[in-house]
């Protein structure tokens, strides 16, 4: 029974260290400067915007043409999902993203928002593409 405790401890001693360098590596996560917003609706790109160059905040609505719209809110740097007609409000309370660690998702109305690095595709080779 002891050697058993002594496996568990182990196992969860792994785990938290485990946990702790992940949450190390997203709160220290820097992304690149050069960073553009890829947004989609129903899994097809509708619009892209480049977040560097963005001099005034931009704000537009994306309609899924089934009654259900996203109000999008960009701004030098980050983008937000301002205001839905979902009924969860999850996209909406994510706020605002500024790294390509988490994309904002309305899965009721089909709306996806990512932020890619403009250097990504380049760091890629041909197998990991």
């Amino acid at each position: 029974m002891k050697h058993l405790n002594k496996i568990i401890i182990g196992i969860l001693g792994l785990i938290i260290l485990l946990s702790l360098v992940a949450i190390l590596f997203i709160t220290n996560y820097k992304p690149s400067p050069a960073q553009k917003a890829i947004i989609k609706l129903g899994g097809e790109v509708i619009d892209t915007i480049d977040l560097t160059t963005i001099t005034t905040p931009i704000t537009f609505t994306v309609d899924n043409g089934h009654g259900g719209f996203n109000t999008i809110h960009a701004e030098k740097g980050k983008i937000a999902i301002i205001e839905a007609n979902c009924p969860d409000q999850l996209c909406v309370d994510l706020g605002y993203i500024t790294n390509s660690l988490l994309p904002t998702v309305c899965l009721p109305n089909g709306l996806v928002i990512e932020i890619q690095d403009h250097t990504s595709s380049e760091n890629l080779d041909i197998i990991a593409e």
